[in-house]
């Protein structure tokens, strides 16, 4: 698989975007900057358990960095390490959007039940595993070019402060490692697995077919209407 080329064209398409450019000029509201925090919280709310899943399904050569990958979400990944749920917390916080936790959070745990209720896109677990790799490592190679970017915008244009934005600023140096891993590990997992190759590339294909990075990030959705889908 192509994976690098398919990543950073939706990279691209994400910093070519109308969205992305006006939210990096300083050209959205105090209302929509708050909307791309909350967006963000609830895309990685989750994460831990996204990883824990593709920790169960890791082929041998690959569970080491993926339990790493997994242990570092959670914060246990050395004694200085702060749990990634707790950084999109402290945004929140910084951003002074505390009271909007609870509800961006179990829009979050909606997401989830909806992905694991829904009838299955894929014949086999096997082939739902790779999807959601490649996902999660769209969001790490992507993470890796454009986070510091989302941190001086928001510090910038939203007057964050460095706690506030340290989700972005982290990842922003951590997923530079964790991208180059995760696509050695999709190679691996496809091998691991004997997935044909032009199995692997239509599910690439099915997987990356819209921009996940405009999707999550830059949803029209304003910030009653988190109110409203929650009851």
């Amino acid at each position: 698989m192509d994976t690098k080329s398919v990543y950073q064209e939706h990279v691209n398409a994400l910093t070519d975007s109308p969205d992305f450019r006006r939210f990096e000029n300083g050209e959205l509201s105090r209302d929509q900057y708050d909307r791309f925090i909350l967006n963000v919280v609830r895309t990685h709310a989750k994460s831990p358990q996204l990883l824990a899943f593709l920790f169960s399904l890791a082929p041998p050569a690959a569970t080491a960095s993926v339990r790493g990958n997994m242990l570092e979400e959670l914060g246990f990944a050395d004694e200085h390490g702060a749990a990634h749920p707790a950084l999109l917390e402290q945004l929140l916080h910084g951003a002074g959007l505390g009271h909007c936790s609870v509800e961006v959070r179990s829009l979050a745990d909606m997401d989830m039940r909806r992905l694991v209720t829904e009838p299955l896109l894929y014949e086999t677990l096997v082939q739902l595993g790779l999807s959601a790799m490649i996902e999660v490592t769209a969001f790490e190679y992507m993470l890796a070019r454009v986070a510091d970017r989302m941190a001086t915008a928001l510090a910038t244009h939203r007057g964050l402060g460095a706690p506030a934005i340290e989700w972005f600023t982290h990842h922003g140096t951590v997923d530079i490692g964790h991208a180059e891993v995760g696509v050695r590990n999709l190679d691996t997992y496809v091998d691991y697995y004997s997935i044909d190759e032009c199995d692997a590339a239509t599910i690439l294909d099915i997987t990356m077919r819209e921009n996940a990075f405009l999707k999550r990030y830059f949803a029209d959705v304003t910030l009653a209407d988190y109110s409203e889908q929650t009851r």
